[in-house]
């Protein structure tokens, strides 16, 4: 398998089609398609609306022309996953150490240097969030975008009861 198509996907359900646009809106549960499975299944479906369970909604474009109420399989490209997990944690961690270990430097004559290094490490991991923030807002329309990768030929049905 190429590293570079490599997707994580999930199955959702198309609710509504902008044919002038070429967008749909997807929902898929928390667990599993409709939120009704307790196994955290993908391969069940029933009323989305009648669940009662929380449910994620978002747009994107309709590649595969896609239907209302049809189950299509939607994919992020793992790639992301792992720059957004750097931008997420590697980033704010970098800058609060960077704060620390500088304020300690430039404060190691002073008897309360660590309390110095402590405000630092504060200031850099602040700092850190906020260009991080920054980051992804920037990267926002990139890879981090779900693709429409197809339809379901069927409708998969739940196994299990609704709770």
């Amino acid at each position: 398998m190429n590293s570079n198509n490599a997707y994580l996907e999930r199955l959702a359900l198309v609710v509504s089609v902008n044919e002038d646009c070429g967008t749909a809106v997807c929902e898929y549960g928390v667990n599993g398609l409709c939120g009704a499975c307790t196994e955290k299944s993908d391969d069940c479906v029933t009323d989305i609306f009648a669940s009662g369970q929380k449910t994620m909604a978002f747009t994107l474009k309709n590649t595969c022309d896609a239907r209302v109420n049809q189950v299509v399989r939607v994919g992020v490209p793992a790639k992301s996953l792992l720059l957004s997990s750097f931008i997420s944690y590697v980033i704010p961690l970098v800058f609060m150490l960077t704060g620390a270990g500088l304020t300690f430097w430039l404060m190691s004559g002073h008897e309360n240097a660590d309390i110095y290094a402590a405000v630092g490490a504060f200031i850099g991991l602040v700092f850190g969030f906020v260009t991080a923030a920054i980051t992804a807002k920037i990267m926002q329309n990139t890879i981090w975008n779900p693709r429409m990768l197809g339809v379901l030929p069927f409708s998969p049905k739940c196994n299990t009861q609704q709770k």
